[in-house]
Parts: C-alpha cells; structure tokens; sequence
C-alpha cells in the first residue's frame, strides 16, 4: 500500500480508505467466508472515517473478534496489518503516543 499524504490527517483518510477497500474485496469474493462480521466491521469503519472519530478520544478501532485469532487468509492477515499500523499511526501522532 502507497500512501502519498502531506499532512497527518490526509494519510490517515488514505489508510482508512486502503482499509475500506480490502475489507470490501474480502467480502465481495464469495471463495472467502468472512462470517458476515466484516460487513458489520465495514459498516463502522465507514462511519469512523466520515465522522473523523480519530481525531476523538474514541478512536479505537474495533475489529471483529476472530480477525487474527483464526487461520486467517492471507488478505484478512493483511487487513489486520493494516489497522494495526494505523492505529500505531494515530496514537503517535494525534495522541502523542
């Protein structure tokens, strides 16, 4: 994933958009079986980016339970990656880490 952002914030839409979209990918291959937890996961993350809720104090991301707890596919372990990078991301950053 290529992110070109010029301040904060930019990157952490670019990511949040990056997240939406492999999220939506996984969903959308019917080979996969998300357990239908990603499209509540997608449903949130959405709403966490228009609303900026990173810029809150409530800016966790919550993921469902068993992304990175199962054997997960390559793409879901990507995923996961991804918001943990993003929330390192935000907590040094925006909160001062």
């Amino acid at each position: 994933m290529e992110i070109n952002a010029k301040n904060p914030e930019d990157y952490i839409q670019q990511m949040l958009q990056a997240i939406i979209e492999k999220t939506q990918s996984i969903i959308n291959d019917s080979s996969k079986q998300s357990l239908g937890s990603l499209k509540y996961f997608l449903g949130h993350i959405v709403e966490y980016r228009d609303v900026k809720q990173y810029l809150t104090d409530e800016w966790h991301i919550r993921t469902p339970r068993w992304l990175g707890e199962y054997g997960n596919t390559p793409e879901e372990e990507e995923l996961l990656s991804d918001i943990y990078r993003l929330q390192a991301y935000i907590t040094e950053t925006l909160k001062g880490g």
